[in-house]
């Protein structure tokens, strides 16, 4: 039996051109709430945090992503680790996205066996420290 023809290039780079635009999507989000956040005179506060008493997985995000602009990366993994891992990791695909569509190399596709399950551990894990380290 013969193998199919290989995908088109845009077939085959249909991943690295959604990174991009899930990258410009965080970017651009990220520049709003920094905004709204300098423009407005109160703070925002965290709603799950406001009813339960306990911080969400996100909570810190916005101090963080302020410490991260500012250079402070200690300060910035402080107050929430998870922000900081998903930022730097978001980059680093991105860059990998824009290499692959600049220079036209083959993508890379490793199989990710359990990547759900390891996503999902490093979420709670990064609730159980920021839970451990909240202010009462």
């Amino acid at each position: 039996m013969s193998q199919p023809p290989p995908l088109p290039w845009p077939a085959r780079t249909a991943p690295e051109r959604v990174t991009l635009v899930v990258s410009a999507g965080v970017l651009l989000l990220a520049g709003a709430l920094a905004l709204a956040v300098r423009v407005l005179p109160f703070g925002w506060p965290c709603a799950w945090k406001a009813a339960t008493g306990v911080p969400c997985a996100g909570c810190g995000g916005t101090r963080s992503l302020f410490f991260l602009l500012g250079g402070d990366w200690q300060a910035a993994l402080q107050l929430n680790p998870g922000l900081v891992l998903a930022g730097v990791l978001l980059c680093l695909a991105s860059v990998y996205a824009a290499a692959v569509l600049a220079l036209r190399i083959g993508p890379w596709r490793p199989e990710l066996r359990g990547w759900r399950w390891a996503l999902g551990a490093a979420v709670i894990l990064n609730w159980v420290y920021l839970v451990a380290v909240s202010q009462p």
